[in-house]
């Protein structure tokens, strides 16, 4: 597979299964243990979890897979960084993370977290959503609906009970 992105970590990831996971920036409590229970059970899987890990719960989801050892897949709306937290470090040294830059900007602004989340769920088999769906819009509602409507492959959201 051609992959034209800065990247570090291992490319070998990107030929696995890949479950994309998006969080709103607030999300219900309840959507949010229902989220951290899904990532639990991930890490009992092969699949790779590719994310921008971004959001509050995105990064809870984040430090759940690393201290797990899963594999995951980092995709930066930025350009790569130039130092990464000890629990990166050691996944990098493992093998068990692969990091790439979708856009050479200096930070994350809308318009790249907008490329990043629609290439991230164009990488992915699977696609799983945790968003506050009740009265609150969200920049993922676009491509939540777009991949639903594609109906090309399993797109899941997080529901209050």
């Amino acid at each position: 597979m051609a992959f034209d992105y800065d990247n570090t970590g291992n490319l070998a990831l990107l030929d696995r299964r890949k479950i994309a996971f998006f969080a709103s920036r607030i999300v219900l409590p309840a959507v949010e243990e229902q989220a951290l229970r899904w990532a639990e059970a991930c890490c009992a899987t092969d699949s790779v979890v590719i994310s921008g890990f971004q959001s509050p719960l995105e990064k809870s989801v984040f430090e759940l897979l690393l201290k797990a050892r899963h594999p995951v897949i980092w995709a930066l709306g930025r350009t790569l960084y130039r130092r990464y937290p000890p629990a990166v470090e050691e996944a990098l040294t493992e093998g068990r993370i692969l990091i790439f830059a979708v856009r050479n900007a200096c930070r994350t602004g809308w318009q790249t977290a907008q490329t990043r989340n629609f290439l991230i769920a164009s990488m992915s088999d699977e696609s799983v959503y945790a968003m506050n769906i009740e009265g609150r819009s969200s920049s993922l509602d676009v491509l939540y609906d777009l991949e639903t409507k594609i109906k090309a492959k399993t797109v899941f959201l997080f529901k209050t009970p």
